[in-house]
């Protein structure tokens, strides 16, 4: 991207300028995407929040009877779902799962709960890869007490062209703003939007309490990427080649994401693994070593982050490991060493663990970002060997 300029020929604004110019780095046209929707997220996330709490009569209402809900996706669409599912469950009562679409075609509904009427809202960036499709057509057809909810960032994709506007009672289309709609390979903006509006519906009668909340959010995207960037991209360009990712709860959505990030972005050349915390002891800690990054995402709550602080004294003690990124408030002195890097920006420490794991996500955007870079690939299309693609191709769906 020219470093005056976007395509537009309009100036950047403060948080495309922040990534355009760390640390003297001019990008190539190869990152003008990318660039562009990693910094736009602070300014999105107050829309997407806007619009669902006006829509939040009509989402309610769609709710009001369902006695469960599952929220699905393919790769980071899924992980969308695990980011927010144990808020969603919370705020509404109900039991809520967060499950693979391609595992549901797979198997059928005998992965969802057995309660009913359902709720199954899929999230979906495009919008027309074949497993959106397929599982909504499939369950239409074999499980008429399943109603669906798609949340999607294109206007023009295959699922919203088929069910927007109330072609079928059944399946209700909620588009985002077109901006969240990525152009670059990755999935950046697109997901913590999603993220956002899923998240919105365990606060459908407390709409004060979500623009709140969302506010401080964006608050701290903006210090991340205009600030934080600048910390973080040093540790992004070291030597490592493989990454662990490591939450509980909510945050391992963002873990997993996050990782995701790293191993999309450098086209697999940084090997990359996303664990819960207490699940890594099982045998994932002998993927550490000398040339590894750890990028740990920590709980508000005490009682988890005990359980947190004891395997990180516990991977030091072992000599496991190279550097380490902390993303969370408040870290106790005498964890981090020497290239180390805490993460703890201003309103984090105000936002429930699956709200920071939206934040968190940034970090790891901002990471595989970096990385990128430095492994002179280009954001919009790091996949060199041509292994992935923004959607996926069609394959054939078979029947049930």
């Amino acid at each position: 991207m020219n470093s005056h300029t976007d395509s537009n020929g309009a100036s950047p604004n403060g948080l495309e300028a922040a990534l355009d110019h760390s640390a003297d780095i001019r990008v190539s046209a190869g990152a003008e995407h990318t660039t562009r929707e990693i910094a736009q997220q602070p300014e999105l996330w107050l829309k997407t929040a806007e619009q669902i709490v006006a829509g939040s009569g009509r989402l309610a209402e769609r709710l009001q009877n369902c006695e469960a809900i599952a929220l699905t996706g393919s790769g980071s669409s899924q992980y969308v779902g695990e980011c927010i599912a144990s808020c969603v469950q919370r705020g509404l009562g109900r039991t809520t799962v967060a499950v693979g679409s391609g595992d549901l075609l797979l198997s059928g509904s005998e992965l969802l709960p057995a309660q009913r009427p359902m709720q199954l809202v899929s999230f979906a960036r495009s919008g027309s890869s074949p497993e959106s499709l397929g599982l909504i057509s499939s369950l239409l057809t074999n499980e008429p007490e399943i109603e669906h909810l798609v949340v999607t960032c294109n206007p023009g994709g295959r699922v919203a062209n088929k069910w927007g506007e109330g072609a079928d009672p059944k399946v209700a289309v909620e588009t985002l703003d077109e901006r969240t709609c990525d152009e670059s390979l990755v999935m950046t903006s697109s997901f913590t939007n999603m993220a956002l509006a899923g998240m919105g519906l365990a606060y459908l009668d407390r709409p004060e309490t979500y623009l709140l909340r969302a506010k401080i959010l964006a608050e701290v995207g903006r210090n991340l990427i205009e600030v934080w960037s600048k910390r973080i991209e040093p540790l992004a360009r070291q030597g490592f080649s493989r990454m662990v990712a490591l939450g509980s709860g909510g945050q391992f959505g963002a873990a997993r994401e996050s990782a995701l990030k790293m191993l999309e972005m450098t086209d697999g050349r940084v090997v990359t693994v996303a664990e819960s915390w207490l699940g890594f002891r099982h045998g994932p800690m002998c993927v550490l070593r000398d040339d590894s990054l750890l990028l740990l995402f920590l709980s508000s709550s005490a009682a988890r982050r005990a359980y947190q602080l004891d395997l990180l004294r516990e991977i030091r003690d072992k000599g496991l490991g190279g550097s380490v990124i902390a993303v969370g408030s408040e870290l106790p002195p005498g964890f981090l060493m020497d290239g180390d890097l805490a993460v703890d920006c201003p309103g984090l420490a105000e936002l429930p663990d699956e709200w920071a794991a939206i934040a968190g996500v940034v970090v790891g955007q901002l990471l595989g970002f970096f990385r990128c870079l430095e492994e002179e690939l280009l954001p919009d299309q790091p996949a060199a060997t041509g292994a992935i693609s923004r959607v996926v191709p069609e394959f054939t769906i078979h029947p049930a």
